[in-house]
């Protein structure tokens, strides 16, 4: 990474703690503010521009008070046959929607955006990444969402997760990280340049 990057102040504009952690693996120094912004879609907004128009959002609100930092700010919504995915409200709600995707491609649009306004820097970037499932039972299911503590994810979808694995067929993308919520590696060589 660039000195001048490792001398200015980078912010993560995100309450997740899944994009957090992954940033955390990279850069050892930044900090974190919550951007409180409406994440409703528009009317007839595709998951892609909604993923990236959020991530502008996110990075905008935070870098108004933080002109001279690095403001990253992310978001990742799920399509599912054109239909936009967000967070299950609970364990039935993520069972039924998971269990929708056997023998069938989801698409996770990642949008990121870093802006410095003080040097005039506002790049972004969408990581698509298509998840295609196998054909899975109720009972792979269960396995998948009893073991985890939340399913607070796009789609109830956690990648890291040995038993959601079993559900996976192939998984498409440029980064193999961004599923987690951050093209990482655009970042890295944004960041770089």
């Amino acid at each position: 990474m660039s000195e001048s990057i490792k001398k200015n102040n980078i912010i993560l504009a995100s309450s997740s703690i899944y994009r957090s952690r992954l940033l955390k693996k990279y850069i050892k120094n930044f900090s974190i503010r919550t951007p409180d912004i409406d994440e409703t879609p528009r009317k007839k907004e595709s998951a892609k521009d909604l993923s990236l128009r959020l991530a502008l959002s996110k990075a905008k609100k935070i870098s108004i008070n933080e002109p001279g930092s690095f403001v990253i700010g992310s978001d990742q919504v799920a399509s599912f046959k054109g239909t936009i995915l967000g967070k299950p409200v609970n364990y039935e709600d993520a069972f039924n929607t998971i269990k929708q995707f056997s023998k069938e491609d989801v698409i996770f649009f990642t949008g990121i955006a870093l802006i410095n306004k003080n040097k005039r820097l506002k790049c972004c970037h969408i990581d698509i990444t298509t998840i295609s499932f196998r054909d899975f039972n109720d009972e792979m299911l269960k396995n998948y969402l009893d073991s985890e503590e939340n399913l607070n994810t796009t789609a109830g979808v956690k990648i890291e997760s040995k038993l959601f694995r079993k559900l996976i067929h192939e998984v498409r993308t440029e980064d193999k990280e961004a599923i987690i919520g951050l093209p990482i590696q655009w970042l890295l060589e944004t960041l770089d340049s």
